[in-house]
């Protein structure tokens, strides 16, 4: 996280930040200039993460289900493609391992959808809890607030009384 609030939104490169050349990062592959087109794509992504995180934990949760749905659309999208070649041209070692190594991913995938989606309803109700009880707090100071401008409307009319007779 500091990492993006250290170097914002651009890809950091050596011609500004010279102490990365001994960082771990492989300075003349990851930090070029001429390779920052490529990284670019991986730094924005990783910026909509940490802007989703910074909004609150309730939709950084959401982010990453929508974002692990999308990956578990495009693996069963995959898997169908590789089972429709092996049926049209027969069978290959390579597809038949990508076929059983995305057999093994899809259900991996949605248990952690299902374990975000677990993780997520508690949170949800315990802001729906939070937000009743301060609608309550707010009803209550409403009522308040109508006493004592029935109240003083009260004192009001006695004066007026008082000062008519």
């Amino acid at each position: 996280m500091w990492v993006l609030e250290k170097f914002g939104r651009q890809v950091p490169d050596l011609k500004k930040y010279p102490f990365l050349s001994k960082s771990y990062l492989d300075p003349y592959e990851d930090l070029k200039q001429k390779h920052n087109a490529v990284q670019q794509p991986k730094w924005d992504q990783a910026w909509e993460w940490y802007d989703a995180y910074k909004s609150g934990t309730i939709p950084f949760l959401e982010y990453r289900i929508q974002i692990r749905e999308k990956e578990l659309e495009e693996l069963e999208e995959d898997l169908k493609h590789f089972k429709a070649t092996i049926n049209k041209f027969g069978k290959n070692r390579t597809q038949i391992w990508l076929i059983k190594s995305y057999e093994k991913d899809i259900p991996e995938q949605k248990a952690e959808i299902a374990k975000l989606k677990r993780e997520l309803e508690p949170l949800k109700e315990k802001e729906m809890q939070t937000k009743k009880e301060k609608q309550s707090e707010l009803t209550l100071e409403n009522e308040i607030f109508k006493l004592k401008k029935e109240i003083l409307e009260m004192e009001l009319k006695l004066k007026e009384v008082n000062n008519e007779k």
